[in-house]
C-alpha cells in the first residue's frame, strides 16, 4: 500500500511517501527549489518521490494533504456560501449549504474522489494538528501513548490533547485561536527584533544566558491566564497576530509593559533582550507543562509523543521528563509543518485505510542520494581539482585533526530542519576558536548561536547528563554536558554549558559511525561538531551541484563529497 503525503501552502512545503506504513522517501520543496522554506506547491518532491519507489501518481492507494478546509464548516460562511459563490467555489460551498439542512458538524478529513481509470486516486485533506498528532503518535515506538501537539495555529486550532491507540488517534480535546503557545513564542521573537515563525530558534538560544530576568517574567505573566482544562488565555489586549491587516504581533500596550527597546543592525545585543527572551522561554515552558500535567492526569498513561512547531523547541524538549510525569517521551525528526507530509499520509494509511503499524526504527535519511559517478560528473563539469579517499574515516579524522573545517556530503538526505550527519558541517568540538570561525566566515550568523554535537550512542551518557543508552536519535534535546567535560569541549557547549546533542547508532549511519570512532583514536572523544551545510539564508543542500556551490560561495576550504575531496 502506497500513500504519498502532501505539506502544500504551509511553511516548508514537502512530500513524503508512505509504503505498507512506513516512510521510504520524503523531501522538503525548498531543497530542490533553493528557496528557503518555500510555500510552493511540491511538484520536485514528489516526483523523487515517486522515482525513488518506481511508482506513478495512478498507482498510489490514496493522497493525503495536510490541510482540511472543511474545518472552517463550523458555521455557515454566507461570504464564500452564498452571497459571492463562484462555480469553482462549489467544492467549498454546496456542502456547507447542505449542513444547513443537516446536522452541522466539523469533520476530521475531507476526501475527494475522481472516475474510475482518472489518473489520480482519491484525495484525503486531514486537519492540520492530526497530521501532527500522527507524525508524532505513528512514527514512534509506542503502542499507546498521550499526544499532544502545539504551533502557531491549524485552520482554527492551535493545540490538540489525545491517546494514541495502536492504529488510532482518540481526540480529547483541542485549543482554538487566538490562544495559542507558537503565537505566544513569535511575538517575542519579533519584539526581540527576530523574524517571527522563523527565527524562534535564536531566542531559545538568548534564552540560555544568565541574566535576572524575574521582573520581565512577572510582567509576562499578567497577560496571561492559566485555564483548569491545562490551556491558557491570552490576553488580546497585549497580543494582536489574529489581526491580519495591521503590522506586528504584539500591541503598544505589550511594547511599553517591557519597556521595550529597539534593536539597531549590528548592534551587539542589550540586557533588555537577554532578560525578555530569558523570561519568555521560562514561561512558554510553565503554558507547555501545565498542558502536559493536564494530559497525563486524563490519560495516566507515562509515554507522551509530541508535535507541532513549538516542539522544535529542543532546550524545552530535553526539560519533559524532569518537569512532568512522564518517564518516556518521542519527539519525531520533523515535528514543525514540513513533517505533516508524513503525517498526514501515515494518518490516511493507518487512520483511514486500516494499514497495519510497521514500529519500525524511524530514519530522517529518506531524501535523494547520489552515486560517485554521478558526484564525479558534477565536478569534471566544473573543472574542479579533486582527490579521491582511499581510506575515508582515516583521512577526514587527520583533517579534523589539523582544525580543518570540513563540508560534509555523503547518503540520503535527511528530511526536516536538521542536518543530522549526511548534509553536514564538521569540526573538532574541543577547539572553541572553531566556533567563531564556522560563525563568522561560513554560516555568516549571530556569533552566540550555538553548534551541535554528534556522539556514538554508546558513549553518550559518559560526557553528556544521559542515562546510560539512552537516544536522542534526531537532536531534538538540549541537555546538558558534565562538568568535568565542558573545557574540552568548549566548541558545542553553550553559555550554560548545555548541547543539543544528536546521539548515533551504527545501525543509522554506519559510515559516520565510524569516522566518529576513528577521530576518538586520536583526540580521545567519539564526538565531532555538527551543523547543517548551508550558509545563511539558504536551505541545506540537496545534490552534488548544491554542495559545490555553497563550498565555493562559503568561506569552506574542504569539501568531502562522496568520496572525494575538494580544497581551495
Amino acid at each position: 500500500m502506497h500513500v504519498l503525503g502532501l505539506n502544500d501552502g504551509e511553511y516548508n512545503s514537502s512530500a513524503a511517501l508512505i509504503r505498507n506504513g512506513t516512510v521510504v522517501a520524503g523531501a522538503p520543496e525548498e531543497r530542490f527549489s533553493r528557496i528557503k522554506r518555500t510555500k510552493q506547491f511540491p511538484k520536485s518532491s514528489i516526483e523523487y518521490c515517486l522515482s525513488k519507489c518506481d511508482l506513478k501518481l495512478s498507482e498510489l492507494d490514496a493522497i493525503a494533504q495536510a490541510w482540511n478546509p472543511g474545518a472552517h464548516w463550523t458555521q455557515f460562511n454566507p461570504f464564500i456560501s452564498s452571497n459571492r459563490v463562484k462555480r469553482e467555489e462549489y467544492l467549498y460551498s454546496v456542502p456547507d449549504n447542505l449542513l444547513n439542512i443537516g446536522k452541522r458538524r466539523v469533520p476530521s478529513y475531507t476526501s475527494m474522489s475522481f472516475p474510475k481509470g482518472y489518473e489520480l486516486p482519491e484525495l484525503f485533506f486531514v486537519n492540520h494538528h492530526l497530521c501532527h498528532a500522527a507524525n508524532a503518535f505513528y512514527s514512534s515506538p509506542f503502542e499507546n501513548a498521550a499526544i499532544f501537539t502545539a504551533d502557531w495555529r491549524g485552520e482554527t486550532e492551535s493545540a490538540f490533547f489525545g491517546v494514541g491507540k495502536e492504529k488510532s488517534i482518540e481526540k480529547l480535546s483541542s485549543k482554538l485561536l487566538p490562544n495559542s503557545l507558537g503565537l505566544f513564542y513569535a511575538t517575542y521573537t519579533q519584539i526581540l527584533g527576530y523574524k517571527p515563525d522563523n527565527d524562534e530558534w535564536k531566542v531559545m538560544a538568548l534564552s540560555a544566558f544568565e541574566v535576572d530576568s524575574r521582573v520581565e517574567e512577572k510582567l509576562i505573566r499578567e497577560t496571561i491566564r492559566f485555564t483548569e482544562d491545562g490551556w491558557f488565555e491570552l490576553d488580546q489586549s497585549y497580543y494582536k497576530g489574529m489581526i491580519t491587516d495591521q503590522p506586528n504581533l504584539y500591541t503598544e500596550k505589550l511594547f511599553n509593559l517591557l519597556q521595550g527597546s529597539t534593536k539597531l543592525k549590528g548592534e551587539e545585543f542589550t540586557e533588555w533582550q537577554y532578560k525578555v527572551a530569558k523570561a519568555m522561554q521560562t514561561v512558554a515552558e510553565d503554558l507547555a507543562v501545565h498542558a502536559l500535567k493536564w494530559i497525563h492526569n486524563k490519560t495516566k498513561l507515562n509515554s507522551i509523543t509530541l508535535g507541532g512547531g513549538f516542539f522544535m523547541n529542543s532546550v524545552f524538549n530535553g526539560k519533559v521528563k524532569e518537569k512532568t510525569p512522564f518517564t518516556q517521551v518521542y519527539v519525531p525528526f520533523a515535528p514543525a509543518d514540513v513533517g505533516n507530509s508524513i503525517g498526514s499520509a501515515l494518518y490516511v494509511s493507518h487512520e483511514i485505510l486500516g494499514q497495519e503499524r510497521s514500529y519500525s526504527r524511524p530514519s530522517s535519511y529518506i531524501g535523494p542520494s547520489y552515486s560517485d559517478n554521478e558526484i564525479l560528473n558534477s565536478i569534471l563539469r566544473r573543472k574542479i581539482p579533486y582527490s579521491k579517499l582511499i581510506n575515508p574515516e582515516k583521512e577526514i579524522t587527520q583533517l579534523l585533526l589539523k582544525d580543518q573545517i570540513i563540508a560534509y556530503f555523503d547518503g540520503q538526505m535527511e528530511f526536516g530542519e536538521r542536518a543530522l550527519g549526511n548534509r553536514s558541517i564538521l569540526a573538532d568540538p574541543r577547539n572553541k576558536s572553531i566556533k567563531d570561525k564556522i560563525n563568522s566566515i561560513i554560516k555568516y550568523r549571530e556569533s552566540y548561536r550555538p553548534f551541535a554535537p554528534i556522539c556514538i550512542v554508546e558513549d553518550a551518557s559518559k560526557y553528556f547528563q544521559l542515562t546510560e543508552h539512552e537516544e536522542i536519535q534526531f537532536m531534538e534535546k538540549v541537555i546538558k554536558i558534565k562538568e568535568n567535560y565542558k573545557n574540552s569541549l568548549a566548541a558545542v557547549s553553550h553559555v550554560d554549558l548545555s548541547a543539543r546533542l544528536q546521539t548515533l547508532s551504527k545501525s543509522d549511519n554506519p559510515r559516520l559511525y565510524n569516522l566518529l570512532l576513528e577521530f576518538e583514536k586520536y583526540s580521545g572523544f567519539p564526538i565531532l561538531l555538527n551543523t547543517s551545510f548551508n550558509i545563511n539564508g539558504e536551505p541545506i543542500v540537496c545534490s552534488p551541484d548544491d554542495a559545490l556551490n555553497t563550498f565555493f560561495n562559503s568561506g569552506l576550504e574542504t569539501l568531502v563529497i562522496g568520496n572525494f575531496v575538494i580544497k581551495k
